[in-house]
């Protein structure tokens, strides 16, 4: 289950993906943002003044070992991910920010 905050900072925020209503999924991202990091420490990484989820980004190059560290272990991987299944559609939220901090 997804909690508020954190929902509110990557799903609302940065993904493009994002469903009300949809709180049991989240992709690998969110698991590894929340397991890792303080929803404070997320929004003092993160320019939160703006909405994230509009703004123009390049979609980051394909990355081997984040695909491994948070992909390989998101709900949506297996049938749903036109990111990682052919580069199709942008990376969800969780991949977005942390290739952010990832600089």
């Amino acid at each position: 289950m997804k909690s508020g905050v954190y929902t509110d900072i990557i799903c609302k925020g940065f993904c493009k993906y994002y469903k009300e209503g949809k709180e049991e999924f989240h992709c690998g991202g969110y698991t590894f943002l929340r397991d890792n990091f303080t929803h404070q420490e997320l929004k003092s990484m993160l320019d939160l003044s703006k909405p994230q989820k509009d703004m123009k980004y390049e979609i980051p190059a394909e990355n081997k070992e984040l695909t491994d560290l948070v992909c390989r272990k998101c709900d949506f991987f297996t049938d749903e991910c036109d990111y990682t299944d052919n580069r199709s559609g942008p990376p969800c939220g969780g991949y977005v920010i942390i290739s952010l901090l990832c600089g």
